[in-house]
């Protein structure tokens, strides 16, 4: 009460008062409020004589408070950002509105994304072309897949992108993971100010909704919540898709960043009817385009009461402790050692329900025949990593350097032993893996070199990883790299140990299925002109699902070659936008297959409209196309795709229009897809038995909202 008699009575002068507000705000409350009392009326000097009295017992009262001072100041604030440049000499026409400071004193370059790497990345909300790309269910470029009709269906592969550093087997499944978040997909975030992320797409008879919500407690901690929520029901029978995925996650580092940690706990869902595509007639209906399938709603599918279901929840947790900490004389070289520990415990489940009878008995080939009239595969696989390392950063290292050990577990589960003819399918798969490693991440000037290397000493098949990357960077922003991986791992879960009420889809492979084999090396050129990826693939042992749908290994070698060019063209306000993927298998075809071709092109114009230039529009049209080749087909009951020799699907275009514009934060897609279904003809299929989407009008939203 004395403070606030002091404030009101004007007993404190005013520099006084701006002083004590800001030792408050810095030390209880939010540290990026600066106050400023010659621009405040009275209800601020209030409104901080109440956060005097009031700030041990109740911070809920202070926000409100400053709620209804930000409502009622006289000074109004309005951000409008554009173009991202960082440059300190920036172009007029490009510098963002929104680099003034906000009344909490933070600019749009404070809004910040952390990776599970430690990469920092700003909040962008600008537009530009490859966000176009990405607007998707998935919300990754889809240019090397070709999707199914309906938004929330999978995708059938046009490339392959096969670097990772996995080296124990996951469960499988790889139809449903588009829309799966791994421990590498989390973000954590940074931000001086409230923050919502809200994006927006339509679906057929259904939309998807990913919203995001992060706030910072001090700038020691971070809060962030995210809903992702995907409902379609498709224009053809039995395609309906619900996804959700929900998530949470928390960082806290001390002020002397001596010990810091982050954890994220995520559960997800992912439902599919299941309808096998179109019957044999229906493709020939589809086809010749008779026009009493015009709604596609009529068309027979080969499955009418199917559904497949994903299942995951996960947490995980990782901290860190400083235990040295040194500079030399002149305080520029930092020297460091940290002891860190993360472990990760996931719960996976798989299941495929069916009370469809007639395609199944006639389909002895893939499936054989059923045990019940009524299908209930179910699968349960859990994981758990325990990691500890070293991390270790200084001068003398060139750069960063950490050791590590790692315990894994994982166990698959079925519910009894079953036997099938002769042959007896295990209960259950457990394995133990034991492994050291330790990386490498240094950086001379504009050299760079990545180093990984992992080794597994006991437990399961003894898995291995080698993987160098190295490069530099030009003044002119050139950079040149190149890598080499050399990896054995274990195949996925699903293959080596399988039970279905279908007799052909019962195998034990657990003793018989050996390591996967793989050798990659590949080089990088990006100029300003072009961006030029090339990869060379060895592959054996490579695990897949042959023309039965049955797991098997491919025990020759797969010589795979990729090249992937890109760039992009300006003239005045006119872009021309190119990717192209040239592929080819020069040896193990029975096994693998791509098309040789895959192009993408996009026509637009870009520019701002309207007076005061505050929308930023791209109007053009786009146009895919790949070679024709024996695509993959999907197996609705494992959830995966296997190779058949009969039907070719590509050699189509696919045309479509867009009109993309930024007002503010906000981002507007608007699409139509497919545009040339009438000249081209009904050819146009994801895998020999589904069709892609039909001529469709997209409308789709990005929205950040800060304080």
């Amino acid at each position: 009460m004395a403070c606030f008699w002091l404030l009101i009575k004007k007993k404190i002068n005013k520099e006084t008062s701006v002083k004590l507000i800001k030792y408050i705000n810095s030390t209880f409350l939010n540290p990026y409020y600066t106050p400023n009392i010659n621009e405040s009326n009275s209800f601020k000097k209030i409104t901080f004589a109440l956060q005097l009295l009031n700030m041990k017992k109740s911070l809920f009262l202070w926000m409100i408070l400053s709620a209804f001072n930000t409502l009622f100041s006289q000074e109004k604030i309005g951000v409008v950002e554009r173009d991202i440049v960082i440059n300190k000499k920036q172009d007029k026409e490009n510098v963002p509105l929104d680099s003034i400071k906000n009344m909490y004193g933070g600019r749009y370059v404070d809004y910040k994304i952390i990776t599970q790497a430690y990469d920092t990345i700003q909040i962008d909300t600008t537009l530009n072309i490859h966000k176009y790309f990405r607007h998707n269910y998935t919300q990754q470029d889809d240019f090397e897949w070709v999707g199914f009709a309906n938004q929330g269906q999978t995708y059938n592969k046009l490339g392959y992108d096969l670097i990772n550093n996995q080296i124990t087997p996951n469960l499988g499944v790889t139809a449903k993971l588009y829309n799966y978040y791994e421990v590498e997909d989390m973000k954590y975030y940074h931000v001086p100010t409230p923050s919502t992320i809200l994006y927006y797409r339509s679906g057929f008879d259904g939309q998807i909704l990913n919203s995001t919500f992060t706030t910072n407690f001090g700038k020691h901690q971070n809060f962030s919540i995210g809903y992702k929520g995907l409902r379609s029901i498709g224009d053809y029978q039995n395609s309906r898709a619900s996804h959700v995925n929900f998530r949470v996650a928390y960082t806290y580092y001390n002020p002397k960043k001596r010990y810091q940690f982050r954890l994220h706990i995520i559960t997800q869902k992912l439902d599919n009817q299941e309808n096998r595509g179109l019957t044999t007639n229906s493709i020939t209906e589809f086809m010749d385009d008779n026009p009493d399938f015009s709604s596609r709603g009529r068309v027979d599918v080969n499955l009418y009461d199917s559904e497949s279901f994903f299942k995951t929840s996960r947490y995980y947790y990782e901290h860190e402790l400083r235990i040295l900490n040194s500079k030399d004389s002149l305080h520029q070289n930092l020297t460091n050692l940290k002891l860190g520990h993360s472990i990760s415990i996931e719960n996976r489940k798989y299941e495929f329900k069916s009370t469809d009878t007639d395609y199944f008995d006639n389909t002895p080939s893939i499936y054989g025949t059923r045990t019940d009239d009524v299908t209930n595969d179910k699968t349960e696989f859990n994981t758990s990593k325990n990691q500890v390392y070293i991390k270790f950063n200084s001068p003398w290292v060139l750069g960063n350097f950490k050791v590590f050990g790692t315990v894994y577990n994982t166990s698959q589960i079925y519910d009894a032993l079953k036997t099938v003819d002769t042959k007896t399918i295990s209960k259950e798969n457990n394995l133990d893996y034991t492994s050291f490693g330790a990386t490498w991440n240094s950086k001379y000037k504009g050299i760079f070199l990545n180093a990984y290397g992992e080794q597994v000493l006991n437990g399961g098949n003894l898995g291995s990883n080698i993987h160098i990357n190295a490069g530099f960077k030009l003044k002119d922003n050139t950079l040149v790299q190149g890598g080499l991986q050399l990896k054995t791992s274990a195949p996925n879960s699903n293959t080596t140990l399988f039970q279905s009420n279908f007799s052909n889809l019962n195998w034990d492979n657990v003793t018989s299925f050996e390591n996967e084999i793989s050798r990659i090396l590949y080089g990088n050129i990006k100029t300003k002109w072009i961006n030029a990826d090339v990869y060379l693939h060895q592959l054996k042992n490579y695990t897949y699902f042959n023309t039965n749908s049955v797991a098997s290994q491919y025990n020759q070698t797969i010589d795979y070659v990729k090249v992937k060019l890109s760039n992009e063209f300006k003239w005045k306000k006119i872009h021309l936008n190119n990717s192209i993927l040239l592929q080819k298998v020069t040896q193990g075809s029975e096994a693998f297959r791509v098309p040789d071709l895959v192009t993408r092109n996009l026509l637009y114009y870009q520019d701002y409209f309207f007076k005061g230039k505050p929308l930023l529009a791209q109007i053009g049209v786009s146009f895919k196309y790949f070679t024709k080749y024996y695509a993959n087909e999907l197996n609705p009951v494992l959830n995966e795709f296997y190779i058949q020799n009969t039907t070719k699907i590509g050699g189509y275009p696919t045309l479509g229009a867009f009109v993309n514009g930024q007002v503010r934060r906000t981002r507007i897609y608007f699409k139509v897809e497919n545009i040339s279904a009438s000249v081209t003809g009904k050819n146009y299929f994801a895998s020999p038995s589904q069709p892609t989407n039909d001529l469709t009008l997209r409308l789709g939203l990005v929205w950040n909202f800060w304080n």
